[in-house]
């Protein structure tokens, strides 16, 4: 029973998490709202997996999104550019069939790995550490890259919710995106504690 009723206190959470994060991106007229209310619903489930929950979700949300704003849509704007770019790039050389366009085919393909797994470390990094702008971008890929098993549950998480919301599709207006999140969240977490143990395990063996 324990169980079931933990279950059902995320469920609520999530989608009130969920209505929050609608909420903020049409506060932000939509396009210049979905970065800041995305940092803001990470930034939520980050304290609700840490066991923090005295402090209210809207002010939570409110906060990071007045704070982020600015910051985060310079992170939606690089990270869409860049897309767009590899995207043509993609699109161009599959057009030819010449040996040199395949072996950049290639090359393209393995960078388009390594823009997949900053951006799905992106968030949970984002709202973890206090560091420069453009080092959340290198932490995002580094621990993505040395946490694989962390990177390989947030793809398989996320391609398992896929096929929820495929089969069920009446959930998509309650969880569309928070469930996403606290996938990426949850296993990004689980990533850092891990981190945070093997850096306290060198620093003991120092000693």
């Amino acid at each position: 029973m324990k169980v079931v009723y933990q279950a059902g206190e995320w469920v609520i959470k999530l989608v009130y998490a969920n209505l929050l994060w609608m909420f903020f991106t049409l506060l932000g007229l939509g396009i210049f709202g979905v970065m800041p209310a995305t940092v803001g619903l990470f930034t939520l489930l980050r304290q609700w997996i840490m066991g923090n929950e005295r402090e209210p979700a809207y002010k939570i949300y409110w906060n990071s999104f007045r704070q982020e704003f600015l910051r985060s849509n310079l992170v939606g704007l690089i990270f869409l550019v860049v897309g767009y770019i590899l995207r043509m790039d993609i699109i161009f050389f599959k057009t030819s069939s010449h040996f040199i366009f395949q072996i950049l085919l290639a090359v393209l393909f393995c960078v388009g790995l390594l823009y997949l797994i900053t951006l799905l470390n992106f968030f949970p990094v984002y709202v973890h550490y206090k560091i420069s702008f453009f080092a959340y971008f290198k932490y995002a890929l580094l621990i993505g890259i040395s946490q694989l098993s962390s990177t390989l549950m947030m793809i398989i998480g996320s391609v398992v919710i896929f096929c929820l919301y495929w089969y069920f599709s009446g959930l998509i207006p309650l969880l569309c995106f928070s469930l996403f999140s606290l996938n990426l969240m949850w296993f990004g977490y689980q990533a850092f504690k891990k981190i945070e143990y093997e850096q306290q395990q060198t620093q003991l063996s120092r000693q």
